[in-house]
């Protein structure tokens, strides 16, 4: 993946942790507990947290078309 690729990835979903409250508290798997703020800190210097939690984001992007299309039947 490309550096600027990377780059897009992060600032989507830096904007998807930013429309969420900031009391939000996630689980990223054997990593333990974040803040929204956190997490987009991590995002920011792409650690592991970071990559895990954009991973999950793409995931849940790509999976969106199936639950809206059940959701609206």
């Amino acid at each position: 993946m490309s550096k600027e690729d990377i780059e897009y990835l992060k600032k989507l979903v830096k904007e998807r942790l930013l429309a969420m409250p900031p009391n939000v508290s996630f689980s990223i798997g054997n990593f333990g507990d974040f803040t929204r703020d956190e997490l987009i800190e991590e995002v920011d210097k792409y650690s592991e947290v970071g990559k895990e939690t954009i991973e999950m984001q793409i995931n849940f992007i790509k999976k969106m078309p199936k639950i809206l299309s059940k959701t609206i039947k």
